[in-house]
């Protein structure tokens, strides 16, 4: 693919300045060069693309949140009974989720397993010697309320299958790597804390959207059309169009536009 030389100057100058604040990108540690990096861990960079996701962006997107019917957040009271960090919780969940929808009953050493396994990857994780009565009470509550949201938005996307850990392409120095869930061309993504979505959080799925843009134009691969960013710890549900999310956040760049400056600015990051 093609880059401008004008795109390239205006890239290296949002790249010079983004040092001079101090965010040395070069001297940052990427682990595993994974995508969310670029969301988590160097704000700087991702600000230069998308500029407008600013606080009161981040709340208009927060007031679109729905809840289901019949689904009781799980309170904090009931995650102090437990003794697992609240990673590994979450994982659990997750990974009992998933048994779920392979229409699987619940096989807690199973689940633990899967959930220490990609807890590990990441984290400097504890394996748990074995689980408690509220650890299991409080993993199904959670895996109950995401087996159901995900099964509504199963349906509201037209009832396509539901992929489990969908593939993110990767481009230069970032890997690839996988989302949480999909449906068709909706990427999913899972988050169980006691707050609101927060603006890494859509900052993680916006990469991935982006991500998958470049894929779409270099490999044909699939671009993602949606996005759903999923609590069931608080029941909650906010789902977006991309090219709409985009609109809003990119400071009326074209997609075009954005897919010259990513690109230049990782070739300028992976030279450095």
């Amino acid at each position: 693919m093609a880059f401008g030389c004008r795109a390239e100057r205006w890239a290296a100058g949002i790249c010079f300045r983004v040092l001079r604040l101090g965010l040395q990108m070069s001297a940052v540690r990427l682990p595993a060069n994974d995508p969310r990096t670029l969301a988590r861990d160097i704000p700087g960079f991702f600000d230069a693309l998308f500029p407008q996701l600013v606080p009161g962006i981040v709340a208009h997107l927060n007031r679109k949140s729905i809840a289901l019917v019949g689904l009781e957040p799980v309170s904090q009271e009931m995650i102090s009974a437990s003794g697992l960090q609240h990673a590994m919780l979450f994982e659990l969940a997750v990974a009992v989720s998933e048994q779920l929808i392979n229409g699987r009953s619940v096989n807690w050493p199973d689940a633990l397993s899967v959930a220490w396994e990609r807890q590990r990857r990441h984290f400097d994780a504890r394996h748990p010697l074995d689980l408690t009565v509220p650890d299991k009470q409080i993993a199904q509550r959670v895996a109950d309320n995401l087996y159901r949201m995900l099964l509504a938005i199963k349906a509201d996307s037209g009832g396509g299958a539901l992929e489990m850990s969908p593939q993110v392409p990767g481009y230069e120095w970032i890997a690839s790597s996988v989302g949480d869930f999909a449906v068709g061309r909706t990427l999913i993504e899972v988050k169980c804390t006691n707050k609101r979505f927060s603006s890494s959080d859509y900052r993680q799925v916006v990469i991935y959207w982006l991500l998958s843009y470049f894929g779409a134009i270099e490999g044909g691969k699939a671009e993602w059309l949606r996005g759903v960013l999923v609590n069931p710890r608080l029941n909650s549900i906010v789902s977006f169009s991309f090219d709409e999310l985009i609109r809003i956040i990119a400071a009326d760049r074209s997609k075009a536009e954005l897919l010259e400056l990513f690109s230049a600015m990782i070739a300028s990051r992976k030279n450095n």
